[in-house]
């Protein structure tokens, strides 16, 4: 949503029904002239005072139970192709920009045996970056926060080496 501005006044697509999703949808939609909520199921995941707050916007619409399978443009998004389950009909729709808010699942699992994971799969870490265990240290998306943007991930990976740096020196000194 950080990119929203750029789209002010044009026609932009959400993918996905979580939280994300229509929160940016609803942030948008206060920018954009039009917003295409695209989902891949019949009914949203996401709080039902989201999905009410959207349903009452007159620039929003929803294409439910659909999955894009295209994105196109020449120098930048101009459409996407929608196939709409179970009919498998394509339909295309004409698109300034595509926002994309599916989620996403970790892949910590192979350090589960060295540190703590939440529930969701994400490594544990306070705010200097170290985890459950002595001198491990994690940054960007695998760590367990709140936003996930490139920026946050460059902030940890500075917060990390610092973070790992000081724990050297404090070693040196053991």
């Amino acid at each position: 949503t950080c990119d929203g501005s750029f789209f002010s006044g044009k026609h932009v697509a959400v993918v996905g029904g979580g939280n994300t999703a229509l929160g940016d949808a609803l942030m948008l939609s206060g920018i954009c002239d039009k917003v295409t909520v695209i989902h891949r199921r019949a009914e949203f995941s996401a709080l039902p005072t989201y999905v009410q707050a959207l349903k009452e916007r007159a620039n929003v619409s929803f294409r439910m139970d659909s999955r894009v399978v295209k994105i196109s443009g020449k120098e930048r998004v101009g459409s996407v192709v929608v196939c709409e389950e179970p009919s498998g009909e394509l339909a295309l729709l004409a698109v300034d920009g595509v926002f994309i808010a599916i989620g996403h699942t970790p892949d910590n699992q192979r350090f589960s045996p060295l540190v703590t994971l939440d529930q969701w799969g994400y490594i544990s870490a306070d705010e200097s970056c170290h985890t459950s265990a002595k001198g491990i240290f994690c940054a960007g998306d695998t760590r367990a926060k709140r936003t996930r943007q490139i920026v946050t991930a460059t902030a940890d990976g500075a917060t990390a080496a610092l973070a790992a740096e000081s724990f050297l020196r404090g070693s040196l000194h053991e």
